[in-house]
C-alpha cells in the first residue's frame, strides 16, 4: 500500500466532508431564514447565505455584530467552514483605537461605543480574528431580560469611567502608552482580555494566522457606498456623520446608481453591512415590517432631494446597523429589503426586518460591500483616480 496515497486519498476525503457539511449547514440557514417569511406576504425572494442570527444582548455594539455577520457570510460566499466569530474581539481593540486617538487630539475627538463596519474592517487587517468559543466579551452568561439590562448599565458605566480616567490622563500629561495600558485594564474588568494564542480544532493559533486558515479576506477589498448631493457624486468622500471618526471615505453614488448597485451585490450572492437610521421615526416598527411615515408617506419613490434633505435636516442619522441579506416583494408588489438585526428572535419577524424600498432609500446612510458586488458600468464612471 502506498502510504503518500493513503494519505491524500484521506485528505481529499475529509476535504470533502468539510465541504458537504458547509453546504448542509447553508442550506438548513436559508430554510430557517425563508421560514421566516410568511408566503402569504411576501413572494420572489432572494436570500444570500448567512450564519445565524447575533444577539447584541442590550449592548452598544450593533455595528460590530452586524459587521461581524457579514464576514462570516464572506466566507461562506468563498466556500470556507468558518465558526461564529467573536464580535466583541473587535469592539475591545476599537475601544483601545479610539481611545488612542482620543488622547492624541487631547479630548477634541470623538469618543463613544457606537462606530462603523470599516472599524472591524480596521481591527480586523492588525489583529485578525478569534471564534465566540474563544472570547465573548463576558456575555455568555447574560441571557434574561433582566441580565441584559444590568450589562447594559455595567457598559453605560465602563464607558463613563473610561471617558473620566482619559481626561484625567490628559490633564496630567501621562505618556500615551501608559495611558493605553490603563484602559486595557478598564476594558480586561468589564469585558475580558482577548488571547494572544488560542487553541481551535486541537491546533494553537494565534488570531492572525486563525483568519489566514479560516478567514483568506483582505479587509482593503470592501468599500462603503453613499448617496448625498452635497459631495461631488462618483468620487470618494469623507461623510460627515459622529461615528466617522476614523476619517474613512465614502464612494458617493447617485441615489438610482446607489440602489442599482446593492441590488446588483444581492443578485450576485453578495450581502452587505446596513448603517441607517431606526430612532424614533414614524414607520420603523417592531414587527419588523417597515414603511415610510409621516412628511414622506404618499411619496412613490424617494428621490435624492427628498433624501437630502431628511438628511441636512437630521430626521436621517446613523443610530443602528444590520446585515442586509436579500430582497423580496409584498403583495401589493412593492419591494422590500431583507435585513438581519441583533435585538433577538423574539423581536421582528423572528429577528428579520423588513425595509421597504422606499423607507430604504430615505433611511440608509451607508452600506458596506465587497468591491466585486459593484456593476461594472459603475466602476467605468469613476475614473482613473477613483478605481477600484
Amino acid at each position: 500500500m502506498n502510504i503518500n496515497t493513503t494519505s491524500e486519498n484521506t485528505l481529499h476525503f475529509n476535504t470533502l466532508m468539510k465541504q458537504t457539511y458547509l453546504s448542509f449547514l447553508v442550506t438548513v440557514l436559508l430554510f430557517l431564514l425563508q421560514g421566516c417569511i410568511s408566503n402569504k406576504r411576501f413572494s420572489k425572494t432572494i436570500i444570500v447565505p448567512s450564519t445565524e442570527l447575533k444577539h447584541q444582548k442590550y449592548t452598544g455594539q450593533c455595528w460590530s455584530f452586524a459587521s461581524t455577520s457579514l464576514l462570516e457570510a464572506e466566507t461562506i460566499r468563498l466556500g470556507y467552514n468558518v465558526p461564529e466569530l467573536s464580535s466583541f474581539f473587535f469592539v475591545y481593540y476599537n475601544y483601545l483605537a479610539n481611545a488612542k486617538d482620543y488622547l492624541i487630539n487631547k479630548g477634541e475627538s470623538r469618543l463613544n461605543r457606537g462606530d462603523l463596519t470599516f472599524s472591524v474592517l480596521e481591527v480586523f487587517k492588525n489583529y485578525g480574528a478569534v471564534p465566540e468559543s474563544v472570547y465573548n466579551g463576558n456575555l455568555s452568561g447574560v441571557l434574561s431580560k433582566k441580565q441584559m439590562l444590568a450589562r447594559m448599565a455595567n457598559e453605560n458605566e465602563m464607558n463613563d469611567l473610561i471617558k473620566t480616567k482619559l481626561d484625567s490622563l490628559i490633564e496630567s500629561k501621562t505618556e500615551i502608552n501608559s495611558s493605553l495600558k490603563i484602559i486595557e485594564e478598564i476594558l480586561s474588568d468589564n469585558i475580558g482580555k482577548p488571547p494572544k494564542t488560542f487553541k481551535y480544532k486541537q491546533e494553537t493559533f494565534t488570531p492572525k494566522e486563525f483568519t489566514n486558515k479560516y478567514l483568506p479576506l483582505n479587509a482593503t477589498d470592501y468599500l462603503e457606498l453613499t448617496s448625498y448631493n452635497n459631495h461631488p457624486f462618483y468620487k470618494k468622500i469623507v461623510l460627515e456623520i459622529p461615528a466617522n471618526w476614523r476619517y474613512k471615505t465614502y464612494l458617493n453614488l447617485p441615489i438610482e446608481d446607489f440602489i442599482n448597485t446593492i441590488d446588483n451585490a444581492i443578485n450576485n450572492g453578495f450581502t452587505l453591512a446596513w448603517d441607517g437610521d431606526i430612532g424614533s421615526k414614524e414607520g420603523f416598527k417592531d414587527n419588523g415590517y417597515v414603511k415610510v411615515k409621516g412628511e414622506y408617506e404618499n411619496i412613490k419613490t424617494i428621490s435624492q432631494k427628498q433624501r437630502q434633505s431628511a438628511y441636512k435636516r437630521k430626521t436621517t442619522t446613523d443610530d443602528h446597523n444590520m446585515h442586509l441579506v436579500g430582497i423580496t416583494y409584498d403583495r401589493d408588489g412593492q419591494k422590500f429589503y431583507i435585513l438581519k438585526n441583533t435585538w433577538g428572535e423574539n423581536r421582528g419577524m423572528n429577528g428579520i426586518w423588513y425595509l421597504s424600498e422606499n423607507y430604504f432609500r430615505l433611511r440608509t446612510i451607508s452600506v458596506t460591500v465587497h468591491k466585486d458586488g459593484i456593476p461594472n458600468e459603475i466602476k467605468e464612471k469613476l475614473g482613473s483616480k477613483n478605481k477600484i
